[in-house]
């Protein structure tokens, strides 16, 4: 068990791969539009290694150096496909919904950052997380501001009264570690997600878990548990 870290006033989290388990929904959305443009489909595992850095990046490691034309139209495609169906198979992780209730009961102040569309991630955590447990919200709206950008993390601290330096980053991508520590955050990578322990080590995590449990112990609050709070 990694030893804890002061209790952050403010947990930013990001959403897929490590609120919610949509890898499915996204490989199946992106596949049927591969074959719509007569190309090969990938296993879903393979969009572990694709995801995590906004829909044109998705579209242009889906497409690789054969198809670079098609980038557009594949995200022209992919956006209306996914956008009716991203909460088919999508599901939090064991333990997520309990470690956000105990923390959000303990008085934290919570937030999502995602390289999902926005409108799409108020959609998905609104579905799992309805109310206020969730202090702001927010997605991918332009390209320039878009993880690891740290443009959105100064915007929610500063909206929600916390100082970078009294915030965690709970991520589970390179992405989201490299946006922790240029926001000046406590960065955490979590290994249940699209990314494993490797590559968050290698991209310089500070703090890495493994589940919901080992999470909330790195953050001070050991009374967490499965029926929390």
């Amino acid at each position: 068990m990694p030893p804890a870290v002061k209790p952050p006033a403010l947990c930013i989290f990001d959403l897929d791969g490590t609120l919610v388990n949509s890898l499915r929904d996204i490989a199946e959305s992106f596949n049927e539009c591969l074959e719509l443009l007569g190309l090969a489909t990938y296993p879903i595992d393979r969009y572990r290694y694709m995801v995590g850095e906004g829909i044109p990046k998705l579209c242009a490691r889906a497409l690789g150096q054969t198809h670079p034309h098609l980038i557009n139209r594949l995200a022209e495609l992919a956006r209306p496909r996914y956008r009716v169906r991203p909460l088919r198979h999508t599901r939090p992780y064991p333990g997520m919904v309990e470690l956000i209730e105990c923390l959000h009961h303990e008085g934290v102040k919570l937030a999502v950052l995602s390289n999902k569309p926005h409108e799409m991630t108020v959609s998905v955590v609104r579905a799992f997380w309805p109310g206020e447990t969730f202090g702001r919200i927010q997605g991918y709206v332009e390209e320039r501001h878009r993880k690891p950008d740290p443009y959105y993390v100064h915007r929610i601290c500063r909206d929600l009264g916390v100082s970078p330096s009294a915030t965690c980053l709970i991520g589970d991508t390179p992405t989201d570690v490299e946006t922790a520590r240029r926001g000046g955050t406590v960065g955490i990578g979590v290994t249940w997600g699209f990314r494993g322990r490797a590559d968050l080590a290698a991209a310089g995590a500070p703090h890495i878990v493994d589940c919901p449990a080992e999470l909330a112990a790195l953050l001070g609050y050991r009374g967490y548990s499965r029926t929390s709070p």
